[in-house]
């Protein structure tokens, strides 16, 4: 397994979705990589059966490893183990992230959704979180059991908590700016990427925007 770096937790994190069919997702995947995204995780593993979620997690693997970019897991900590994913994104706070790391490797990643509720936020900090997201920022075609969280929970989350944070849910080019404007360290995009005509260009569209932000507040482009 690869170490993350600190800078690596910020930008474009793409969240592949196994409920689209095998072929499409995997070239936009391979797609966005090319375009610029910095992080990806595997999604919606239950929309999948296990032969099948077996054989796509390998073909991502491979194409995210040849990236060296960091590959996460949403909540499926023996899929993450199998797969030698870089870490693990946790919707519920049921598992320590040091617990994780004892099945994963004292270096994995692992992140928390947090709704909207700064002490979802400071908990995540206290179960040893490298980074959080919120979900969602906005309406989304992708997730339907999130609840909407207001731009101002990014604002206060970034004032109480020194590691990074991300968001999810609706975002799109025409609204992304608001979110990196609030604060945001990165932007976690779905169907706007892997659903686009042409999601290399949607990913770099992407990362122009929050390159921006990035690099006016810390002088530093990636």
């Amino acid at each position: 397994m690869r170490t993350a770096t600190a800078k690596e937790l910020r930008g474009l994190y793409l969240v592949a979705d196994l409920s689209l069919p095998e072929q499409k997702l995997i070239r936009a995947v391979e797609s966005a990589v090319r375009g610029g995204a910095q992080i990806v995780q595997i999604w919606n593993v239950a929309k999948a059966g296990e032969e099948s979620t077996f054989k796509i997690c390998d073909t991502i693997t491979s194409v995210v490893g040849k990236a060296s970019v960091p590959l996460i897991v949403h909540n499926d900590l023996n899929l993450a183990k199998r797969m030698g994913a870089n870490g693990i994104h946790f919707d519920e706070f049921h598992t320590s992230a040091n617990d994780a790391r004892k099945v994963l490797g004292p270096d994995a990643i692992v992140g928390y959704t947090c709704g909207n509720n700064q002490d979802m936020v400071r908990k995540a900090k206290s179960l040893g979180a490298d980074y959080i997201s919120f979900c969602a920022v906005f309406q989304s075609p992708s997730v339907v059991s999130c609840e909407i969280v207001p731009l101002e929970s990014v604002r206060q989350a970034k004032r109480i908590i020194s590691i990074p944070v991300f968001a999810s849910g609706g975002i799109t080019l025409e609204n992304a700016y608001l979110v990196m404007e609030a604060g945001a360290d990165g932007l976690a995009i779905a169907s706007s990427i892997l659903s686009a005509k042409d999601p290399e260009a949607m990913a770099r569209a992407f990362r122009q925007t929050i390159d921006k932000y990035l690099t006016a507040r810390t002088g530093v482009s990636d």
